[in-house]
């Protein structure tokens, strides 16, 4: 086979495999399971499609509770603590805005907040916290080896600094701070885990339009 050949033969194979992703890109797929979903550029946020992890923790009135409790419901997973000082409040205040965006929609989604801070987050904590941004959002807590398991399955993190960590000239705090994921996890009605929403893609109206994509399916 000469150089020519070889040229034609290449050029042939990469057109193919252009034309194959092309197609790929913008025809329905079907995922893990062989359910019917949209193309990626459907939905705002980020796919995954897997079984999400099961989990039971404690909620803010002592109550077990686990993630096959929301089936029939959406159930939007955030991270952090009740001590944080921006991120947190930002994130559970946009979250708010997705219910609001529903309207009477909002009944059927689930927003619970999982501490990294099972020390000081105990659930008379977040009982205090948690409603301040919306009296539906459930908070979990759990013993220290409870949240690391829960925030391993999911791929999150979470890093605990000392007292000093961040702290200015003028700052009176005493207190450690903590460094935690700031993706938003989305699971759907049957316990399948969808989509993440990294924190640059937490847009409330963008959230609320792919909740609503869903539930019309």
């Amino acid at each position: 086979m000469n150089l020519k050949h070889v040229v034609i033969i290449t050029f042939v194979v990469l057109l193919i495999l252009g034309w194959g992703l092309f197609i790929y890109e913008r025809l329905e797929v079907r995922n893990f399971k062989g359910n019917l979903v949209e193309n990626k550029y459907d939905y705002h946020g980020i796919r995954i499609y897997k079984e999400a992890p099961g989990f039971e923790l404690t909620d803010q009135n002592n109550n077990r509770v686990s993630l096959s409790d929301f089936k029939g419901k959406l159930v939007l997973i955030s991270w952090g603590f009740t001590h944080c000082p921006d991120i947190c409040p930002l994130i559970l205040s946009r979250l708010s805005n997705v219910m609001k965006e529903l309207g009477d929609l909002s009944d059927n989604v689930q927003v619970v907040f999982i501490t990294v801070d099972p020390e000081r987050d105990t659930p008379s904590r977040l009982k205090s916290y948690i409603p301040s941004f919306n009296d539906r959002f459930i908070g979990l807590t759990g013993s220290t080896e409870d949240i690391e398991k829960v925030v391993k399955s999911y791929n999150a993190f979470f890093i605990k600094h000392p007292e000093v960590y961040g702290r200015g000239e003028f700052d009176t705090w005493d207190s450690y701070q903590m460094t935690h994921t700031t993706k938003v996890y989305l699971v759907d009605q049957n316990g399948r885990l969808l989509f993440y929403y990294p924190y640059d893609k937490l847009e409330s109206t963008e959230i609320a339009k792919d909740i609503k994509r869903i539930l019309q399916r």
